[in-house]
């Protein structure tokens, strides 16, 4: 990047501004022709001038020059600098966003086999609940059927005492001791048509 252009640019504007409030002057001297001494004092003046602008060029060329090439190559070097740190931050944004983006992804996918293992345990206990519920429904039909088989045993027995008392009471009110010595007779009868 050269700044050449403006700056002649900017060397010719300021001149011609320098020359333009100097010819001002000129112009009005121009008018009053009676002495010498005003032409020589103009003469003289753009005279100076021109010596200061030869000793200004001759002199501050160079070191101007110099300072406005020290100047371009600072603006150049902290253009470049900034630049590179733009590209720079533009990587790590990028490099950001494809971490962010990654990330994302990571999680979805974690969230995704979170939610398919707890589907996984949801029916694994609701089965074992099943099972646990069918044992135990098991278990209490059997306790169930335990209990009534013991209460109907329970109730055959009370029966059959209650009939052995209640016959027993009815036999004593009808047995005589003609009946009684009879069915101990026959009861030995039986007994010894047992015996070898």
């Amino acid at each position: 990047m050269t700044i050449t252009a403006p700056r002649w640019i900017c060397f010719k504007t300021t001149l011609l501004t320098l020359g333009a409030s100097l010819w001002f002057p000129l112009a009005a001297l121009a008018a009053d022709t009676s002495s010498w001494r005003s032409t020589y004092d103009v003469v003289m003046m753009w005279v100076n001038f021109a010596i200061l602008l030869a000793l200004l060029f001759k002199f501050l060329r160079k070191p101007l020059g110099q300072f406005l090439k020290s100047q371009q190559e600072a603006i150049q070097e902290t253009l470049d600098r900034l630049e590179n740190e733009k590209c720079r931050l533009k990587d790590e944004v990028q490099a950001l966003q494809a971490s962010l983006a990654a990330r994302k992804e990571k999680a979805e996918d974690y969230h995704e086999r979170i939610m398919q293992r707890a589907g996984l345990e949801r029916r694994e206990i609701i089965e074992s609940g099943r099972q646990e519920a069918e044992r135990r429904l098991a278990k209490a039909h059997q306790l169930i059927e335990a209990r009534y088989r013991d209460a109907c045993q329970t109730l055959r027995n009370e029966m059959v005492d209650t009939a052995i008392q209640i016959a027993t009471q009815e036999f004593s009110k009808h047995m005589t001791p003609a009946i009684e010595q009879t069915l101990t007779d026959h009861f030995l009868k039986s007994v010894a048509g047992r015996q070898p």
